[in-house]
């Protein structure tokens, strides 16, 4: 009867701390559904790019982000983003350009302050209200891998100006990407380019937080190396105008594309003024 007793206690401190043990693996593992992006337009001013069939006029980006499930610190994202290219032409002022897609899971790992990302990034140009050329649209796919401070990403940039976080104040916050793009003969891996690599991201730089208002000011930059050696570059600057409204942001922005050499979807000499949504 002794052992008994023992061996019922045994079985009980087992089931306590495996029942301890597996509420505490399934409070580290969380499904989110959370979607965070922005959603901007703006009107081209100046500027005549050095490779397009047709002429600049309105932009229009579209991003969001769906957080999915995470376990501890890690997390999987889905990216989901579409920009379109309006012309302005003499006889047709809207007219129809071309649209980029880009889908992009992520897993992404979060620092104290800092944040780094392993992903699959999938683009696509296609032309509208007119044949695609002789050769089909242009896609591609890359492995690619990232680092970044947490104020230059979306889903933490509305938290640190809501909570009035005095680090954004005369600071600055970056990313770093680096990108391997996929070939092969499968039709899906990609059409219409060479690139072998390249390395992207962003520096961001914040003025402060005065009341509910705030400007800060973003270059982005990317460098693309392809199969014949050759480098391609891409700078832009652009400066925002932000007011603070809950849990979202509103931005006047004004941006300028100093550096293009790029010929898809090519925005050399392009000055945009819009209006930015991020949520």
């Amino acid at each position: 009867m002794r052992i008994q007793s023992i061996l019922l206690s045994l079985i009980c401190i087992v089931t306590v701390l495996f029942a301890s043990d597996a509420k505490k693996a399934h409070s580290d593992f969380n499904m989110h559904f959370r979607a965070n992006g922005l959603f901007s337009i703006g009107a081209h001013l100046y500027g005549k790019p050095k490779y397009g069939d047709l002429g600049p006029g309105y932009r229009s980006d579209m991003m969001i982000n769906m957080e999915l499930v995470s376990y501890k610190d890690l997390t999987f994202d889905f990216l989901t983003a579409a920009s379109t290219s309006i012309a302005r032409l003499p006889d047709d002022p809207i007219q129809m350009d071309k649209i980029r897609y880009n889908l992009t899971p992520t897993f992404r790992y979060s620092l104290t302050k800092s944040i780094i990302t392993a992903s699959l990034y999938h683009l696509c140009i296609h032309t509208i209200s007119r044949p695609e050329n002789e050769n089909g649209s242009t896609w591609w796919n890359a492995v690619q891998a990232g680092w970044g401070t947490k104020g230059a990403y979306s889903f933490y940039f509305i938290q640190k100006y809501n909570n009035r976080d005095f680090s954004l104040r005369n600071s600055f916050d970056i990313t770093i990407n680096a990108g391997y793009y996929l070939h092969g003969k499968a039709p899906l891996i990609g059409n219409n380019h060479d690139y072998v690599c390249d390395l992207s991201g962003l520096i961001r730089y914040h003025f402060g937080i005065f009341r509910n208002k705030t400007i800060f000011i973003d270059t982005y930059y990317r460098i693309w190396y392809d199969k014949s050696k050759k480098t391609t570059v891409k700078l832009t600057g652009e400066i925002n105008y932000v007011i603070l409204a809950f849990d979202n942001i509103a931005s006047v922005y004004f941006n300028h594309c100093i550096i293009d050499q790029n010929p898809y979807d090519n925005e050399y000499s392009l000055g945009a003024l819009g209006v930015k949504i991020i949520f």
